[in-house]
C-alpha cells in the first residue's frame, strides 16, 4: 500500500504540473486564438492543442528519467566501495569504518524509500556536519532540537547511530534538512590518529561523491562550554587547533567555502543558568542566545556583541530577581551575569585562535557563536567561586552544586530551525561545477539566442499587435482601478476634482489605441478603438454629466436670490438635461466661470484643463436624456418670471462670448515692470487683477453695443427657458428704450467695478530718506507713473456712442443716453484733472507741487541748517499737498497724503538728525554742559567743586551756547507762551524732544534771568541786614564786609565781584565775653561756625541756612542754625527774578535730545 502511494504521489510531483499547465495553455488557445484571424479556425486550435499535449509528454518523460538517474547516481556514490587505490593506502580499520559508514547510509536510503521519499532528491535538502570533540553534546542537541524526524520511530531511532554513542557518524534524515552527527574522535583524532584521519577523509570523499556540486551547507561546531571554560591554555589551544585543522580540510576536499557555527553546548552547567532562566515557556525556550555576525565580519566582532548579551542579562536581573522569593536562587539569579561575563576571556581566545586569519591561511567564514543546553544534567561549574577559591587557597569540593532536576531544551530549536537552516543558501557551488555549469548555460543561451533572431523576425508584426493591446490592457486596468471607489448610480455629490483622474484613465484609452495599427492581419487597432471610445463616452455620461447637473441644481438653490445668474444657471441646466437647444459654447463659458471660482490659481489649473478637455468630450456628442428635478425647475421659472427681459439681455451680454474673450484691462499692464512698485492694492490682489474687458471702452463699443441686437433675439428666442412663448421688439421706439434699459444695468455695474479699481489703488509706502527722494523724482517727471495710469483710466472711463449709432434708433451727434452721461458726470472730476494729459492740465500742477516736495528732501538732512530754514512755514510743500488732496477725487486724494504723509516724516527725520547733531557736537552744548554741570557747585549741592565762573557764563547767559542752540534748532518746536513751556508740532514735523527736555531749557532761561539782569556777565545783587530774633552775637561775613547787630545796617553785595567775595562765614561771639586788642577769648579761639570760600562762597553760605519769602517778591528772611546756636538776618535781592524765590540751579541736569 505504501508503494502505491508513494507511486501516486510521485507521478502527482513529476506529471502533475505538466499536466495542469498544458491545461491552461490549451485553453488559452482554444480561447485566444479567435482574436488572431489566421488562427481562427477550430482545426488550427486543435492541432496545436495536440502537438503541445505531445510536447509536454515528453519533456515530462526526459525531466522524470533524468531524475531517475540522478538518484540512482546519488544512491550508488553513497553505497559503492571507495576506490581501490584508498582502500589498498588505508589501513585495515580505516577501510572497515568506511565500510560501516556506507552501510549505515545504505540502511537509511532503504527505510527513507520505504516511507515515500522514492521521488524526493537529496539535493533538494541542505546537508549539515557536526563537529566537535566527544561527550560535547552533538547528539544531544540534535535529539532536542525540534525538527521532524521521519525515521524517529523505526527500529533504531531518528539517525543512522554509531555504535555506543556516535562511534563513527550518524545520517538524522529530517524534513527541513540532512545533519550529519560525526564522531567526536573525528575532530580530535586523538584516540588512533591514523585510523581517525583516514575515517575523516574517507568521510569527507564520501559526502564530495555523494552530492559533488555541493556537498554540505554549512558546519556546526559543536562544543562543551564547561569544558571550555575550565581548560588550561593548552588545552584550548589543543581544541581550537583541532576545530582549525577540521574546518580546513573540509573547504579542502568539498572545494567550497563553508559557514561555520559554534555551538557550545551544555551552559546549563553555568552555576545559576537553571535559576535564572526557569521562568521561560516553550517559546522563549525556543529563541537563540548567542551572536550572528555579519557577512563582512567575523570573531573580531565578538568582544562588542557579546557584552550585548551580558546587558541583556543584566537588564532583565531585576525582574527575575523580583519574580523569586527564595534567597538562594536569587543569589544564584544575582551571579548568574556574572558567570556568562567570566567566559569572555576564554572564548575570546578560543575564538582568535580558532578563526583569525591571515594572507596564506583565510579565515573561515564564522557565522555566530551561540550557547545552548539540551538538557540539564551534572554538577553546575562556578567560575566565579573557583576563581575565588583559587585565589584564597580554599577547598573547592566543599562548594555545594544545588541543581534542579530539568530535561528542557533550551536556545536549540530556532537556532537550528531558522538561523542555521535560513542560511542553506549562503554557501557557494562546486567551483568545477559552476564552470560546466555556465558552460551549459552559455550553449542553451547561444541556441536560444539564435532561436529568438529566428522567431523574432516571424512574430514582429504580432510582438507591435501585442504591445497595443498591453498599452490598452494597462489603461483599461488603470481605469478600472480609478473607477473601483466611485458612486455611479445614483451620483449625489459633485466632486469633480475626485472623478478628474477616472475621466483621465478613460481619455487615456483613446490614446493607447492610436498607435500606428499592426501589419499581417494580426491588428486589433479597430476593435480595441471602438471599444475604448465607447468605455470614454459611457464614463463622460455617468460620471461626469451627473456631476455637473448636481453642481448646477445646488447653483440653481443658492441663485434665487439673484435672478440673473439664476437664469444663466436654468439655461444651461436644460441644455445639459436634454430640455433645450444645447449651445456649447454657453455651456463651457459657464463651466469655466465655475471651475475659475472652485479651483482658483496655478496649482489647480491643471485640474481645470484636464476638466474642460473632459467637458468638450461630452459636448462633442449628443447628449442622453437625463430625469431633471422638475420642481426645483418650475420653482426657478417662477422667479424668473419676475426678471425684466432688460436683465436677460444684460445678463447674456455679460456672459457672451464677446464679453468673455476680452482681456481684462489691468493696472500692470499700463505701468510696465518698473512702475508697478510705486503702487499697491490695500485689498491684497495683486496689480496684474484689473477690470474685466466688458468694462472699458473697447468693451462699451465691441461687447454691448455691437452685440447688444444679437444677444435680444437669442433671448427672445430661448424663451424654452422660462417656459412660454415670449416675443421681443426688434425695432422701433420699443428697440431703442429696451436697449437703454440695458445700457443703464451696464453703467450701474461700470461704476461700482472702477470705483472699487479707483478705491483700491494705493500708493506703495515710501522706504528711507534716499529711496525717497529717488521715488518722488520719477513720480513728479514728466513720465509719472501717476500720470500715465491716470490717463489710461480716464481713457477706459470715457465711453461714448458709436458713430453708427442712428442704426439702434439714434441719431448720431445727439446727445448720449442719460446713463453714458451718468458716467462721464460721475468721473468728470477725473477727466478735467487729466485734460488732454500734458504739462497745462491741472495734474501738471500736482507734480510741481510733488516736485517742490522732492526738492525740499533732497536739500533736508544732516546738513540742513537749522529748523527754521528746514521747515518754512506756509511755504511747507506738504502741507501744500494735504491741502491739494483735499481738492481732489480718488485716487488722487489718496495718493497726494501720501506722498505728503511720507514727505513730512522724513523732513522730521531730517530736522531731528540735524537738531541732534549740532547738540551733540563736539563743542557743542552738551559737551560744555555736562564738563561744568556735572559734579560742581551750584548744580551739586554736595559738590566741593565749584563751576567755573567764565564756563558758567558761557554756557547759560545771553548769547551763550544754550541761548544760541534754543533759539536757532529747537525753539520753534516749544511753546512759551504758558506758565510751563511744552513741546509742539511744527509744520506737522513731531517735535524732536519731550515735555522734560522742554522744562529743562525753561530752567535754563531762569538761570539765565537770574544770573544775567544786564545781558553781559554774571551778576547778583543782594543786601544782607540782621533781623529780630537771632542772637546778636551772630556775626556774617562775605568778602570783607560783615553784618552784626553790633553796626545793625544792612551790607550790599554784588556777585562775583571780581574775586572780592571769595570768602564767607558766619561766627558768634559768647554772651558776656569782651574783644580787646591781643586779647583772645574762648569764643573768638573756636572760629567761625560756618565757612566757605571760592567764588560760589557767598551762595554755599547762603544754601546752608534757610531762606524763607515774604510778601515782597524780593525780600527774604535768612536763618541759620549752627554750632547749636540761631542767627537771623534779611535778604532783599535786586530784583524779582533771582535765585532766592526758587532755587534754578540745585538739581539741575543737563537736557537730552535723541
Amino acid at each position: 500500500m505504501n508503494e502505491l502511494v508513494a507511486v501516486l504521489m510521485q507521478f502527482a510531483a513529476t506529471w502533475g504540473a505538466g499536466l495542469a499547465g498544458w491545461a491552461i495553455v490549451s485553453a488559452a488557445i482554444y480561447y485566444l486564438f479567435p482574436l488572431v484571424p489566421a488562427l481562427e479556425p477550430p482545426a488550427v486550435r486543435f492541432g496545436a492543442i495536440a502537438a503541445l499535449l505531445v510536447v509536454c509528454l515528453a519533456v515530462n518523460g526526459a525531466l522524470s528519467w533524468r531524475a531517475r538517474l540522478r538518484r540512482r547516481a546519488l544512491a550508488a556514490g553513497m553505497e559503492d566501495d571507495p576506490p581501490a587505490g584508498r582502500a589498498q593506502a588505508d589501513e585495515a580499520e580505516a577501510a572497515e569504518e568506511v565500510a560501516e559508514l556506507r552501510a549505515r547510509l545504505k540502511q537509511s536510503l532503504l527505510r527513507l524509500r520505504r516511507r515515500g521519499w522514492r521521488g524526493r532528491q537529496l539535493y533538494d535538502q541542505p546537508w549539515f556536519v557536526l563537529i566537535g570533540p566527544p561527550g560535547s553534546g552533538k547528539t544531544t542537541a540534535l535529539m532536542n532540537c525540534g525538527l521532524h524526524l521521519p525515521l524517529r520511530d523505526d527500529e533504531g531511532g531518528a539517525a543512522v547511530s554509531g555504535v555506543g554513542g556516535t562511534r563513527l557518524c550518524d545520517w538524522w534524515f529530517a524534513d527541513e534538512a540532512v545533519l550529519i552527527d560525526t564522531a567526536g574522535r573525528y575532530t580530535t583524532q586523538d584516540s588512533s590518529a591514523a585510523v581517525d584521519a583516514a575515517g575523516w577523509r574517507g568521510f569527507l570523499d564520501l559526502l564530495r561523491r555523494t552530492r559533488p556540486r555541493q556537498p554540505i551547507n554549512g558546519v556546526i561546531v559543536v562544543l562543551s562550554l564547561p569544558e571550555l571554560a575550565t581548560a588550561t591554555p593548552a588545552e584550548l589551544g589543543a581544541h581550537a587547533r583541532a576545530v582549525r585543522l577540521r574546518i580546513n580540510e573540509i573547504t579542502e576536499r568539498t572545494r567550497l567555502r563553508v559557514p561555520v557555527y559554534l555551538m557550545l553546548s551544555k551552559a546549563d552547567q553555568l552555576r545559576g543558568f537553571d535559576a535564572y532562566f526557569d521562568d521561560l515557556d516553550a517559546g522563549g525556550r525556543s529563541q537563540v542566545w548567542g551572536v550572528t555576525f555579519p557577512l563582512d565580519k567575523g570573531a573580531e566582532a565578538f568582544a562588542s556583541e557579546f557584552r550585548l548579551l551580558l546587558r541583556r542579562l543584566e537588564d532583565r536581573l531585576v525582574e527575575r530577581l523580583q519574580a523569586e522569593r527564595a534567597g538562594q536562587r536569587r543569589a544564584l539569579i544575582g551571579q548568574f551575569p556574572l558567570q556568562v561575563a567570566s567566559l569572555e576571556q576564554p572564548l575570546a581566545e578560543f575564538l582568535k585562535l580558532a578563526f583569525s586569519g591571515s594572507r596564506v591561511d583565510p579565515a573561515p567564514m564564522l557565522r555566530g557563536v551561540y550557547m545552548t543546553s539540551a538538557t540539564q544534567h551534572g554538577t553546575p561549574i562556578d567560575r566565579l567561586t573557583g576563581m575565588l577559591a583559587r585565589s584564597f587557597g580554599l577547598d573547592q569540593t566543599s562548594i555545594e552544586a544545588l541543581r534542579p532536576v530539568s530535561g528542557k531544551s533550551y536556545f536549540v530549536t530556532r537556532l537550528i530551525r531558522e538561523v542555521i537552516l535560513g542560511e542553506a543558501l549562503l554557501v557557494s557551488r562546486n567551483r568545477g561545477w559552476r564552470t560546466t555549469r555556465a558552460l551549459r548555460v552559455a550553449s542553451f543561451a547561444a541556441i536560444g539566442l539564435g532561436l529568438a533572431v529566428g522567431g523574432g523576425l516571424i512574430w514582429r508584426a504580432d510582438a507591435a499587435n501585442r504591445v497595443a493591446v498591453e498599452q490598452a490592457s494597462e489603461a483599461f486596468a488603470a481605469y478600472r482601478q480609478r473607477i473601483s471607489g466611485l458612486k455611479l448610480d445614483p451620483v449625489t455629490d459633485d466632486d469633480l476634482p475626485g472623478v478628474a483622474p477616472a475621466l483621465d484613465a478613460a481619455a487615456a484609452l483613446q490614446r493607447a489605441a492610436s498607435e500606428p495599427p499592426a501589419s499581417f492581419g494580426l491588428s486589433q487597432e479597430a476593435k480595441l478603438a471602438q471599444a475604448d471610445r465607447l468605455v470614454y463616452r459611457r464614463a463622460l455620461e455617468r460620471i461626469l454629466l451627473p456631476r455637473l447637473l448636481w453642481r448646477l441644481e445646488h447653483q440653481l438653490r443658492a441663485s434665487f436670490e439673484d435672478p440673473a445668474r439664476l437664469y444663466d444657471a436654468t439655461r444651461v441646466y436644460l441644455m445639459l438635461a436634454g430640455q433645450g437647444p444645447l449651445q456649447a459654447g454657453a455651456v463651457r463659458a459657464w463651466m469655466k466661470a465655475d471651475w475659475d471660482v472652485r479651483f482658483p490659481g496655478a496649482l489647480n489649473a491643471p485640474l481645470r484643463s484636464s476638466l474642460a478637455a473632459n467637458l468638450d468630450a461630452l459636448l462633442a456628442a449628443p447628449l442622453p436624456q437625463i430625469s431633471s428635478d422638475a420642481a426645483l425647475i418650475e420653482a426657478a421659472r417662477a422667479v424668473l418670471s419676475r426678471v425684466s427681459l432688460a436683465e436677460r439681455i444684460y445678463s447674456r451680454v455679460r456672459a457672451d462670448s464677446a464679453a468673455q474673450s476680452l482681456p481684462d484691462w489691468a493696472p500692470a499692464a499700463v505701468l510696465g515692470p518698473n512702475g508697478v512698485r510705486f503702487f499697491r492694492r490695500p485689498s491684497g490682489r495683486p496689480l496684474t487683477d484689473g477690470v474685466p474687458g466688458l468694462f472699458t471702452a473697447r468693451g462699451h463699443r465691441e461687447a454691448l453695443v455691437r452685440a447688444l441686437p444679437a444677444v435680444t433675439r437669442d433671448v427672445a428666442v430661448e424663451s424654452w427657458v422660462l417656459g412660454r412663448v415670449e416675443q421681443a421688439p426688434t425695432e422701433g421706439p420699443q428697440l431703442a428704450a429696451l436697449e437703454q434699459s440695458v445700457v443703464t444695468l451696464y453703467a450701474e455695474e461700470f461704476r461700482k467695478v472702477w470705483d472699487a479699481l479707483l478705491g483700491d489703488l494705493v500708493l506703495a509706502p515710501f522706504r528711507g530718506r534716499q529711496q525717497t527722494i529717488r521715488d518722488l523724482y520719477v513720480l513728479s517727471s514728466p513720465q509719472s507713473p501717476m500720470r500715465d495710469l491716470l490717463v489710461a483710466i480716464t481713457q477706459e472711463l470715457r465711453v461714448r456712442e458709436p458713430q453708427d449709432a442712428s442704426e439702434n434708433g439714434r441719431e448720431a451727434g445727439g446727445p448720449p443716453p442719460p446713463a453714458l452721461a451718468a458716467i462721464a458726470s460721475h468721473y468728470g472730476a477725473l477727466f478735467e484733472l487729466v485734460g488732454k494729459g500734458d504739462d497745462a492740465a491741472p495734474f501738471g500742477r500736482i507734480l510741481q507741487a510733488v516736485s517742490a516736495l522732492h526738492q525740499a528732501l533732497a536739500a533736508s538732512g544732516p546738513a540742513a541748517a537749522n529748523a527754521e530754514n528746514g521747515l518754512p512755514g506756509g511755504g511747507d510743500p506738504a502741507e501744500l499737498l494735504l491741502a491739494e488732496a483735499d481738492r481732489q477725487p480718488a485716487p488722487v486724494s489718496s495718493w497726494l497724503r501720501e506722498l505728503a504723509t511720507s514727505g513730512r516724516a522724513i523732513l522730521g527725520d531730517a530736522t531731528r538728525a540735524s537738531l541732534v547733531a549740532a547738540y551733540a557736537a563736539a563743542n557743542g552744548p552738551q559737551a560744555t554742559c555736562r564738563s561744568v554741570v556735572d559734579g560742581h557747585f551750584p548744580f551739586d549741592a554736595s559738590s566741593t567743586l565749584d563751576a567755573p565762573i567764565d564756563d558758567f557764563a558761557r554756557l547759560f547767559g545771553p548769547g551763550g551756547q544754550f541761548d544760541l542752540y534754543f533759539a536757532k534748532q529747537i525753539a520753534p518746536f516749544v511753546d512759551t507762551s504758558g506758565a510751563t513751556w511744552r513741546p509742539r508740532t511744527l509744520g506737522g514735523v513731531e517735535p524732536p524732544i519731550d515735555a522734560a527736555t522742554a522744562a529743562g531749557f525753561q530752567r535754563i532761561a531762569a538761570i539765565r534771568d537770574a544770573f544775567f539782569p544786564t545781558g553781559g556777565a554774571p551778576q547778583l545783587s543782594f543786601s544782607l541786614a540782621p533781623a529780630a530774633g537771632g542772637e546778636p552775637a551772630a556775626t556774617l561775613a562775605i568778602g570783607g564786609t560783615t553784618v552784626s547787630k553790633d553796626v545793625n545796617q544792612a551790607a550790599s553785595f554784588n556777585w562775583p565781584g571780581g574775586g572780592g567775595l571769595s570768602a564767607a562765614s558766619l561766627s558768634f561771639e559768647d554772651q558776656g565775653g569782651f574783644q580787646f586788642p591781643g586779647l583772645t577769648t574762648r569764643a573768638q579761639a573756636a572760629g567761625p561756625a560756618l565757612q566757605f570760600s571760592g567764588p560760589w562762597a557767598a551762595l554755599r553760605l547762603i544754601r546752608r541756612g534757610r531762606v524763607a519769602p515774604t510778601r515782597n517778591p524780593t525780600v527774604f528772611n535768612l536763618t541759620f542754625d549752627a554750632a547749636g546756636r540761631r542767627a537771623a538776618f534779611v535778604l532783599q535781592a535786586g530784583s524779582v527774578r533771582n535765585p532766592f524765590a526758587r532755587d534754578v540751579l540745585t538739581g539741575f541736569r543737563c537736557p537730552i535730545i535723541r
